[in-house]
């Protein structure tokens, strides 16, 4: 759980949400600051400010979510 509490950025794939321990990973990460992002295919996010819920299939949102990242580090877009 350190290294949760010591995290920036926490992505959450695919769980429910309900089983313990790892359902309050996402929950620890907020409270310490951290942005949570959730990728699943329902709404499991905990109405935080800082979280992010993108809703799909994971080999889909994932995919386009790195696209994303890399688009926003290349040379000249940052």
């Amino acid at each position: 759980m350190r290294l949760v509490k010591n995290c920036d950025v926490l992505i959450s794939v695919g769980t429910s949400g309900v089983v313990m321990p790892a359902a309050n990973i996402p929950e620890i990460a907020l409270a310490a600051g951290a942005t949570v992002i959730h990728v699943n295919l329902i709404d499991v996010s905990l109405g935080g400010t800082k979280e992010l819920m993108l809703i799909g299939k994971a080999t889909v949102v994932l995919s386009e979510l790195l696209n994303s990242i890399q688009h926003l580090a290349a040379p000249g877009k940052a």
